[in-house]
Parts: C-alpha cells; structure tokens; sequence
C-alpha cells in the first residue's frame, strides 16, 4: 500500500514538473505576443479562449470524454476559475509598476502561502522536511532575482496577490469534488470560466485589443496549447496524485526553464548568485523526492 501510494506520488511530481516545464515557456511567448500587438489582458484571454477550445474539441471527439456537468459542479468550477482567472490579471499588471524580476519573485510565494492556508483553515501542518524545502524553494528565487527597476508598493501588493490567489487555487483544487472529472474535462470548464472572466474584466477596462498581426496570433495560439491545453491539465493531475504542497513547490521549476530559455535562446549568462539559485531549488526538489519516515497525507 506504501509502495503505491509513492508511485502515486512520484507520478503526480513528475506531472507537475512537467506542467512547471511548459509554464516556462510562457515568458517567451508572452514576449512575442507583446511585440505583435497584444497586452497582458489579451495574452491571458487568449490562452483561456483558445486553449478552451481545443480542449471542447477534444473532449467532443474522445470516445467516453463528455463536457455536461452537474449544477453542483458548475458551482465549484466557478469557485475554482474565479481564483485562477485573476492570477494572471494581477501578475501582468504588476509589471507595469515593479519590474518581471521582482514580480515573479514576489508571485513564487505562494509554496508558502499554501502552507499556511492548509494550515489555518484545514489545520493540516506541513512536516519538517516540507519547511525546509520551502525555505529552500524561497532562497533559490531570491537569489535568482536581480534588481532592476522601479519599486512600487501598488506592484508589489498585485504580485504578492497574485500568489495568494493561486494558492488558493491550488488548495481549492486539491480540496474539490471534481476530482472525478476527466482531466480534459475540467480543464475545458476552468479555461472557459476563467476566459469569461478575463474577458468581462478586459471589456469594462477598455484593455481588450485585437491589433496582432499573423505572429501574435501565433504566438496567442501557442501559448494555449503549450499552458492550457497541456500545462493546465497536467497541473490538475499532478495536484490530485501528490498534494497541494508538494505540488506548489515543484512548480518552482517554471522560473528554471524560463532561465534554461534565456541561456539557450538569448544567449544569456548566469551568475554565480543565479547558479546559487537555481541549485536550491533543485535540492528541495531532491529533497522532497527522497522518502523519509512514513508517508503523510498532507504531502
């Protein structure tokens, strides 16, 4: 029973790392999206929108994979996007006052503020070697942070939100009743909530654009299919298979593929502070993997 449960756990780490992998692409593609005409507020709908329908279509084709749910379900699906959809909203607004850096700083909290969630208001206390991997979680991105900029307390609130707001995502996912839901299923139902909401929240800000050309389009496209259609559903996995915690800190490996991109594409050079960095968010992650003691449930 041990020994599945582990398995059960090693799969739903390897899920999320993998969900962390291609959530790193999308700084990248964001990027370009920029340059082609869009905005933080058209770059987060379009990933909903268009990773939303790919995922219909699935869904409409895969044999066994129906999109209908229950009211009750509706209503935790709602619960869920709400959170989910404001992340990116707060996130990107926060750069217009605090540089990308110092937000994703900031929004990579949120191992942290999981903890405490669970811990307030399901009292489920993360052990030992939870805390020292957070810790170690949170020293990597200070250190991969290099100042550069304005600092703005109005950016610093938004992005510090930002993290709260998927903490709460993360424990009201792992927390829900939906698990029984085909992945590809709840995917589709959180993309099209979340993309209704972004795009209410867009309209009455006058923030909504639709000036890309062919390569923002593209690039809107991509993000989609590399965050929602496939970063999105294996995230879900993952929480449901290794937990809330282990979930959220395993996710710190979306700002190492950001860097693992910046070397490779952008030529760009490390520091012996960013390798720092980067090596302690790999030793939580060992960390985390090697089974010490019985195994818990809140992991």
């Amino acid at each position: 029973m041990v020994v599945m449960e582990r398995d059960k756990n090693r799969l739903g780490v390897f899920y999320v790392v993998l969900s962390a992998v291609l959530f790193g692409t999308m700084p990248l593609l964001t990027r370009i999206a920029y340059a082609h005409g869009s905005n933080a507020y058209t770059v987060a709908f379009g990933r909903m929108f268009f990773g939303g329908a790919v995922l219909g279509a699935v869904c409409l084709i895969l044999p066994g994979c129906s999109i209908r749910i229950s009211g009750r379900q509706l209503i935790t699906l709602l619960k869920l996007s709400v959170p989910y959809a404001l992340v990116p909203v707060s996130l990107y607004t926060s750069y217009d006052y605090i540089d990308s850096g110092m937000a994703t700083t900031l929004h990579f909290t949120y191992p942290v503020a999981v903890m405490l969630i669970l811990a307030v208001f399901y009292k489920t206390r993360p052990d030992a070697k939870q805390i020292v991997c957070a810790v170690l979680c949170m020293a990597g991105m200070v250190l991969l942070y290099t100042p550069n900029g304005q600092v703005s307390m109005k950016g610093i609130v938004l992005a510090v939100f930002s993290g709260i707001l998927f903490a709460i995502y993360i424990v009201l996912l792992g927390k829900s009743a939906v698990k029984g839901l085909h992945a590809l299923v709840l995917a589709f139902w959180i993309s099209l909530l979340s993309a209704a909401e972004i795009g209410l929240i867009a309209l009455c800000s006058g923030q909504m654009v639709f000036r890309l050309d062919g390569a923002g389009w593209a690039a809107e496209i991509c993000l989609a299919l590399v965050a929602t259609v496939f970063g999105l559903v294996l995230f879900q996995k993952g929480v449901f298979l290794c937990g809330e915690v282990k979930a959220s800190l395993f996710s710190t490996f979306e700002p190492l593929t950001g860097i693992a991109i910046g070397v490779v594409v952008f030529h760009e050079g490390l520091t012996a502070r960013e390798v720092i960095g980067v090596l302690g968010i790999l030793a939580a992650a060992v960390l985390l993997v090697i089974p010490i003691g019985k195994v818990r449930g809140a992991e």
